[in-house]
């Protein structure tokens, strides 16, 4: 065989070899919305139920989903977001926030994070608020559109929620919760943690604006059980 020949096999090969590792990687390290579920069937029903009522009907809601890690908690929830966005009217209007307790260690930096994912910094601008209850609320004044059923659907997501219980008086988990309550703008907080003791350790005014929901991803499956998943998690598109 010429070495051009040569050449040309081994690029083809490297090429199929990159596909491979980009689609592994994608499933593996990206918790991307791809394959199956595997044995969290019923949450994941409840989720989507969970959130279409705030997508669709406008109607506010908090839950919190706990599970040890690489039970697949942020793996259920991009499968519901993924299901969810087909809608037309929910991927037109949905507003979505993605908070995380390593990245905003206190209230100041995560209410920086929260204007800049909603675009509001052009109308925040030089203005100095008293409280941070005033700044949230004016952040979603800033997004309503007249009337309360017309307000764009706004989802909180806190992934390493027990971070967050470690601010200054939870100001902000108080904050949102409280939103979550009132009928101003549809709101919906999603908590993600892996301590199971997650609700002892928030304040009493926090825990009563809590809706006490909470999904828990617990697996036990066994070897069999297991193989099987390996295989088809391992198993590429054709």
């Amino acid at each position: 065989m010429s070495k051009r020949k040569v050449k040309e096999s081994g690029g083809a090969n490297g090429e199929c070899i990159s596909q491979v590792q980009k689609v592994l990687r994608e499933r593996f390290c990206h918790h991307y919305a791809t394959g199956k579920l595997f044995g969290i069937e019923h949450q994941y029903r409840h989720l989507l139920d969970l959130l279409k009522r705030t997508t669709v009907h406008g109607e506010s809601n908090s839950a919190l989903i706990i599970g040890p890690r690489g039970s697949g908690k942020t793996v259920l929830l991009n499968h519901v977001l993924k299901e969810l966005k087909e809608m037309k009217q929910v991927r037109e209007n949905l507003l979505e926030v993605r908070l995380n307790g390593l990245l905003q260690t206190n209230d100041k930096v995560a209410l920086k994070e929260i204007t800049r994912q909603l675009n509001l910094e052009n109308v925040v601008g030089d203005k100095v608020f008293g409280s941070f209850a005033e700044n949230l609320a004016f952040l979603l004044e800033a997004l309503r559109k007249g009337n309360r059923t017309s307000s764009c659907p706004v989802l909180f997501i806190l992934d390493e929620f027990d971070l967050f219980v470690h601010h200054k008086n939870q100001t902000l988990l108080y904050n949102l919760f409280d939103i979550s309550q009132s009928a101003q703008t549809p709101v919906t907080v999603i908590g993600l943690t892996c301590r199971q003791d997650i609700l002892e350790l928030l304040e009493k005014r926090v825990k009563s604006r809590f809706s006490h929901r909470q999904i828990y991803l617990m697996n036990s499956f066994d070897f069999k059980q297991y193989i099987r998943i390996f295989k088809e998690q391992l198993a590429l598109p054709a």
